[in-house]
């Protein structure tokens, strides 16, 4: 009988030592000696974070893949306007008609965008991606045979150019689709800088097999097509890289926003929301108004240097150096982005600079008469491209953060579309006033400056609304809430 008590006495003991010990609310586990229980938690919301949320040791070759697709887009869009002044001669085409080789390219972007937005964000950005690859490769062969017959450079630049949105509308989804919110600006701006330095590539490459100086058409239609050749023969190395080894997204998301996004929404619904996203109307105007002016820059500047009697391998050192100053200040302002989310002031700053930076080169290039004119135009154009550039590649980002919820491709297609018309519209009235306005040639630089001030107007405009963001910042929060449920359910 005793026996019997001091067993239960016993038990009932080390019933409450355990309960003493044990605050988790769950008796049936012996707690051992030392055991935090806050370590415990903490290693359960590390559990969650790492089988829910992981990044993925690929996400680099992707960005490379991404890399090489983007820059044969870039080069190819540039492919005519690098030496414009002695094409033109030679192939007896006008500003204009030297100009819509690449005007192409802006008009096919309007006419493609939303079916290729569609195709990424709803079906498959893999495969959106592999189609225009394709286009490229096979538009890139066509365009050997232009010294056939002028048609098949337009034919060329139609193929290349025709699905491209699918490329210029991803950035942003690549970055958000393989990577967190630690790095996802510096992703997006090396995603939209790819292209860029394709321009830059176009611009350099044939200045090495093309003599600027030849008189003879012969000579220059052989060197011009040797160019075409090197240009093909990088497009389809990068194309089969990317068709290879390209994937579709990553085993586990990135981040929580990522995780927690919202799958189900229509395209069109995205659209109408899009419509209705004051924010975001502001936005799109005042970016349409600054990559719609490099887009007008990149295509007219070899021809616009021309009426200041510098040479195009000069104006394309100039452009080269330009865009090669624009990656470096990309890149610090997205790095300093992604430290602080301070995306609306470093972009409003980005944009004064521009704006002072293009009215003092205009003042400049129209009253300085020197042989060093080309010193000059190549500091001032720098300053301005160097300061824009970052405005597009983190604006792209923040267009992304203010319409969360809503397909990366399909918000950035709707910025990129609205480029395209300011481009186009740009590349028009550039070539009307250096075929009827010669003696003004400063008023190309003032539409410029015009351009400027409105995307400070509007940007200024523009709500700091970081959706995606604060996603991502309640992600302790949010893991916490999935440990109780957790609990409750064991």
């Amino acid at each position: 009988m005793n026996d019997n008590n001091n067993e239960d006495n016993l038990i009932e003991n080390n019933e409450i030592n355990n309960l003493a010990i044990n605050t988790s609310g769950r008796p049936t586990k012996v707690v051992q000696f030392g055991h935090n229980e806050e370590n415990e938690g903490e290693e359960q919301i590390k559990e969650i974070e790492d089988k829910d949320v992981k990044l993925s040791p690929y996400r680099f070759v992707i960005v490379i893949l991404f890399f090489l697709l983007n820059f044969v887009n870039g080069m190819h869009w540039i492919t005519f306007a690098s030496c414009a002044a002695k094409f033109g001669k030679f192939y007896h085409l006008s500003n204009l008609g030297v100009d819509s080789l690449s005007i192409i390219f802006m008009f096919l972007y309007i006419l493609t965008n939303f079916p290729c937005s569609w195709f990424i964000d709803k079906i498959s950005m893999k495969w959106g991606l592999i189609i225009s690859d394709v286009s490229i490769i096979l538009g890139s062969i066509i365009k050997i045979f232009l010294n056939k017959g002028i048609a098949f450079a337009y034919i060329g630049q139609i193929l290349t150019g025709l699905f491209q949105p699918a490329i210029l509308n991803s950035p942003a989804k690549i970055a958000a689709t393989w990577f967190n919110e630690k790095s996802r600006v510096i992703v997006t701006s090396i995603c939209c800088l790819s292209n860029t330095i394709g321009i830059m590539f176009g611009f350099i490459i044939h200045t090495f097999n093309i003599d600027e100086n030849t008189v003879n058409p012969k000579i220059f239609k052989r060197d011009f097509r040797t160019y075409i050749i090197v240009e093909a023969g990088i497009t389809f190395i990068a194309g089969l890289l990317f068709i290879i080894f390209i994937r579709e997204k990553p085993e586990h998301p990135p981040s929580l926003s990522k995780k927690s996004e919202n799958r189900n929404q229509s395209f069109l619904e995205g659209i109408k929301k899009l419509k209705d996203d004051t924010n975001f109307i502001y936005l799109c105007i005042s970016l349409s108004c600054i990559v719609g002016y490099v887009n007008m820059f990149a295509t007219i500047f070899n021809s616009y240097m021309a009426l200041y009697k510098i040479s195009d391998m000069s104006a394309s050192y100039i452009s080269a150096i330009s865009n090669i100053f624009g990656m470096l200040t990309a890149f610090i302002v997205a790095k300093i982005i992604d430290t602080y989310k301070i995306y609306k002031k470093a972009i409003i700053i980005c944009n004064i600079s521009a704006l002072i930076f293009n009215f003092i080169t205009m003042f400049l290039v129209e009253c300085i008469k020197s042989k060093y004119l080309y010193i000059i135009a190549g500091i001032g154009y720098t300053l301005v491209i160097g300061s824009a550039i970052p405005i597009y590649t983190s604006g792209m980002d923040l267009v992304c953060e203010i319409t969360y919820g809503i397909g990366e491709s399909t918000s950035d297609g709707v910025i990129m579309l609205g480029n395209q018309l300011v481009g186009i519209i740009g590349i028009v009235i550039s070539a009307l006033l250096r075929s009827y306005v010669k003696k003004i040639k400063w008023l190309t630089n003032a539409f410029g400056t015009l351009l400027f001030l409105i995307s400070l107007f509007f940007l200024a405009k523009c709500k700091e609304d970081l959706k995606r963001t604060k996603t991502d910042e309640n992600k302790e929060q949010n893991i916490e809430n999935e440990v109780k449920i957790k609990e409750k359910d064991n």
